[in-house]
């Protein structure tokens, strides 16, 4: 799954938003939710996205997700699909 392919990055950028286009503009912490969903905690996986976005199930059908485009697997592979995670 895409959350499994999260956990095999090494050192994230799709969180840090050093510029408007990169990383998550809203701060979350990706690969932290992403471990959650990969255990099957979807419960505090939403929490942990709360801790940074107020309306997650929105942001997450309207972003146009810049945090793919950080995503270190983008290197050699095809980037994560954040997105479709959220």
């Amino acid at each position: 799954t895409q959350a499994a392919r999260c956990m095999d990055c090494g050192t994230p950028y799709c969180h840090q938003s050093k510029t408007n286009m990169s990383g998550c503009p809203l701060g979350n912490l990706i690969p932290e939710w992403n471990a959650l969903v990969k255990k099957g905690d979807w419960h505090g996986a939403f929490e942990s996205l709360r801790e940074t976005n107020n309306f997650p199930e929105f942001t997450g059908r309207v972003c146009p997700a810049p945090c793919e485009a950080s995503c270190t697997l983008g290197i050699i592979d095809d980037p994560v699909s954040i997105k479709s995670v959220e």
